[in-house]
């Protein structure tokens, strides 16, 4: 099973904010044109797809294009609503322990990929736990939002050796994220340049 970075990096730019700041504009200068699936094969980790279809019923795509370099409107919404499906978030709180036992079982038998799981969710907690209940305009946790675009790149800088491309440009690609670029950005599309 193939991680579809696509959908995860598209979760991540629906889920993406770093507080309620914007993205950081040196982000969207990709280092090169690579396709970050071809990087890192990992096991998928997507929730099930009618976990994602309510949720992105719940709350619709908004009708014009978001501000450049700043999260759309209701990625955290959205964030909390798949969180709350998988039973990782209740009451505006993560279970580090929930996510933890997730997502382990999502990527499988691989211990490899097993201690990625758990450094993931580890890094991931720790970087929006001091975010605790803060609300966005919408009255949905900002902790949701920040958590669901950290893992996504957490898992893609930590993807094990036996699983990734060694490459400079896949190299790029991961000393892009590590400068705090979310994963998203690696992706072409309408992004500012």
């Amino acid at each position: 099973m193939k991680l579809n970075l696509a959908l995860a990096a598209l979760i991540g730019m629906v889920a993406m904010v770093h507080g309620q700041q914007q993205i950081n504009q040196e982000c969207f200068n990709r280092p090169n044109d690579k396709n970050p699936m071809e990087c890192c094969r990992a096991p998928n980790i997507m929730p099930p797809r009618e976990e994602l279809i309510t949720c992105m019923q719940k709350f619709p795509k908004p009708s014009g294009p978001p501000t450049p370099g700043s999260p759309p409107p209701g990625h955290n919404c959205m964030a909390e609503c798949m969180l709350e499906q998988q039973g990782i978030m209740s009451g505006g709180a993560l279970s580090k322990d929930t996510a933890t036992s997730k997502l382990v079982a999502l990527v499988g038998s691989s211990s490899e990929w097993q201690a990625v799981a758990r450094k993931s969710i580890e890094t991931c907690y720790s970087q929006v736990s001091s975010l605790g209940g803060q609300k966005d305009s919408l009255g949905c946790s900002v902790m949701a939002g920040s958590f669901m675009e950290c893992m996504p790149s957490m898992m893609f800088t930590n993807c094990p050796s036996s699983a990734w491309t060694a490459s400079a440009e896949c190299d790029q690609l991961k000393a892009h994220l590590q400068k705090g670029c979310p994963l998203m950005t690696l992706f072409k599309g309408p992004h500012p340049h």
